[in-house]
């Protein structure tokens, strides 16, 4: 991008996701809707020349939406599930770790998320509720986005993208409480530091909280949680060519017990009985740096530097109740690098680009087992993966209102395990290695103004690797692929006030990694399913009346099913559900701006039940299976200016105080869904 001759105009929209329209006044009195580019899969894009089902919001939307992180945006976006605490989330019914999730010590997932172009480590997706405080805007792709991104974006991607620098001074402020002692504060700003040459910008995010779940134990609070971020970034502006943008992004989280107790049949809603301090603390730091340099008006090239340490440490109730003292502390260090070279090609008929990729992720991990204050057992071990990739795509508009899109990877990956102990079992140590080809094709017709028809078949990928669970065996497994057909329609009449998209897809999926617990030994083993599918439908419609009222809806359908999986151990899954998928989810929402003063929002959401957990016979058969809850969700949220530059906002989060489980798992521990929340913003805007 050009930050001396790009203007940046605030878009709007979204594909699956509720959002509404940014409004621009033509001098005619007429108005504009201004659109929204789409950046996640390198080429740009408006939202709807993009054949991929995304969610796009913007930092407007965010704001009036009371967006505070990406667990906000996941709770009304149809197709993508997620619980309160983030452990568990996922993309068309895959977790966001796979079903192979091996915990906090696994590096492969089954999606990638970007900030500033750095993918982040996967115990930060599942820790982090990851805040958006000074984000620019946040982009959700359901589906596989493997021959764009790599390696661990089986099942879709998320891409965030923080406020740049700029040369004109800016400065937003923000100080917030709520329910259950949430309190923090916020400060982002920046501007020229060389008139034309150097601007800058920094933004802090400090957020506390004592959690609604208490300890019957102790009568502490269980989960008291503590974020705190901080960034800088540096633009650098040698020439009318050349681009420079530095990122420093340090991050720290802490949490504690998110759990509640199940007494017999009566479920503790928000109640824990544990005699362990539980918590979790992850830091991380990372550095990147973006460089465009424009050989002409059409040929580019861009390189995307990025590296982040990060620091986790935990100490975990073991046997997770207030009867016995067994303790496990858990300690990783990992270090992810990446670097990203691309040549970009861009004219009235052809967008292209081709890359090479290297990417290189460590994590060194340790954990103890304690009984009464003694050791038990020990697990240590470290894992590298190493990644290089060839990948390129191209749009071509070979006739009028006809686009051929083009892509390939081809990735190869090493993974090197080494436990070198194991309590449990026997150490381990196995190197895998796997090499794919990633193609995709598609064909993009536009109908007529404002109206596109695509469709496009590809493939999704994840390397295989060694189970590094206490008590496995530490066994390896296969890569597993998937093969994606999706037909997408995007269109909008009505002078672009009434927004509609739908994407109708099948995905066949091939070696399908999955954990299940072993009756025997009582520990994780991961198998290849021979194979499974997933079939679903998203839509989303969106309607502007004038400037004032914003109307929208969205829903999905997600079946996934094992088509052929029995275990090592006989047990037989074939024609069942994926746990923790819910088949249906509708989201309805509407914003109304009055007076240019107050902004008043609601979302109402329903999501279906969804299995849990499979129950067996002897022989091996299903016989039933454990589910979580359907709900509906309603929040609401206002804003009042109360001068130009200052303005207080309230918010409302399951306002009805809807009491649901999200994780009906056999045993006395399972996941509930938030009660109802509420706080106060007060908020300055330069």
């Amino acid at each position: 991008m050009n930050f001396k001759k790009t203007t940046m105009a605030l878009a709007v929209g979204s594909a699956v996701c509720l959002s509404n329209g940014v409004w621009a006044a033509e001098p005619s009195g007429s108005l504009e809707i201004a659109p929204i580019t789409v950046t996640g899969e390198k080429i740009n894009r408006t939202l709807e020349q993009t054949q991929s089902s995304v969610a796009v919001v913007t930092d407007k939307q965010l704001r009036e939406k009371e967006d505070h992180s990406l667990v906000d945006v996941f709770a009304r976006t149809p197709g993508v599930y997620n619980t309160s605490g983030n452990e568990n989330w996922g993309i068309r019914g895959v977790p966001v770790s796979g079903y192979d999730d091996q915990g906090p010590a696994a590096l492969n997932g089954a999606v990638s998320v970007f900030v500033d172009g750095a993918v982040q480590p996967n115990r930060a997706l599942t820790l982090s509720p990851m805040p958006l405080w000074d984000v620019e805007q946040v982009e959700v792709f359901l589906g596989p986005q493997s021959t764009t991104q790599g390696h661990n974006s089986l099942a879709g991607a998320v891409v965030i993208q923080t406020k740049n620098p700029t040369f004109e001074p800016s400065l937003s402020a923000m100080a917030n409480g709520g329910t259950y002692g949430e309190r923090g504060g916020a400060l982002a700003g920046g501007g020229a530091i060389v008139d034309d040459k150097i601007a800058g910008r920094i933004a802090v995010d400090y957020q506390e909280g004592d959690g609604y779940i208490d300890n019957l134990f102790n009568g502490n609070d269980a989960n008291q949680t503590r974020t705190a971020n901080y960034r800088g970034k540096l633009l650098i502006l040698p020439n009318d060519d050349l681009d420079v943008l530095l990122t420093y992004a340090h991050a720290e989280n802490r949490k504690g017990d998110n759990a509640v107790v199940r007494q017999g049949d009566r479920i503790r809603y928000y109640k824990i009985d544990s005699n362990t301090d539980a918590y979790d603390k992850l830091k991380q730091d990372t550095v990147s740096a973006k460089v465009d340099y424009r050989l002409n008006d059409d040929w580019s090239i861009t390189s995307l530097t990025a590296n982040t340490d990060s620091d986790y440490d935990a100490r975990l109730d073991f046997d997770q109740t207030s009867v016995d003292n067994q303790v496990v502390l858990r300690k990783q260090y990992g270090d992810l690098f990446s670097q990203e070279l691309r040549l970009n090609y861009d004219s009235d008929t052809v967008k292209s680009f081709a890359g090479l990729y290297y990417g290189h992720n460590t994590n060194n991990f340790h954990d103890r087992l304690f009984f009464e204050g003694d050791p038990f057992g020990t697990v240590k071990g470290d894992t590298t993966i190493e990644n290089k990739a060839v990948f390129g795509e191209v749009n071509w508009t070979f006739a009028p209102r006809w686009t051929l899109i083009t892509g390939l990877r081809y990735d190869h990956e090493t993974n090197d395990t080494d436990v070198k102990e194991d309590d449990f079992s026997q150490p381990g140590k196995d190197k895998q290695t796997s090499d794919a080809v990633l193609p995709k094709l598609g064909l993009d017709y536009e109908l007529a103004a404002n109206q596109y028809l695509g469709f496009m078949v590809q493939r999704g990928y994840r390397g295989g690797g060694v189970n590094v669970r206490a008590g496995s065996g530490h066994e390896s497994y296969d890569p597993e692929f998937t093969t994606n057909y999706e037909l997408s329609y995007r269109a909008s009449f009505m002078d672009q006030t009434l927004r509609t998209r739908a994407n109708l897809y099948y995905t066949d999926w091939k070696d399908q990694q999955v954990s299940v617990l072993n009756p025997q030994t009582e520990f994780l083993d991961v198998f290849n399913a021979g194979s499974s599918y997933i079939k679903g439908l998203e839509v989303s419609v969106e309607k502007d009346f004038g400037q004032q009222l914003t109307l929208n809806a969205g829903a999905s359908v997600t079946d996934g099913k094992y088509k052929d999986f029995v275990t090592s151990d006989g047990r037989d899954m074939s024609g069942e559900d994926f746990l923790f998928s819910p088949k249906y989810k509708m989201a309805l929402g509407a914003t109304y701006r009055w007076n240019d003063r107050v902004t008043l929002n609601t979302d109402v959401v329903w999501q279906s039940t969804s299995p849990s957990e499979y129950e067996f016979d002897d022989a091996g058969q299903v016989t039933g299976e454990r589910k979580a809850d359907n709900y509906w969700l309603a929040n609401f949220n206002a804003e009042y200016k109360i001068t130009k530059n200052i303005a207080v906002s309230g918010y409302v989060k399951n306002a009805f105080d809807k009491e649901y489980v999200t994780n009906n798992r056999s045993g006395d521990i399972i996941d509930v869904g938030a009660p109802r929340t509420a706080g106060l913003i007060l908020r300055y805007d330069m």
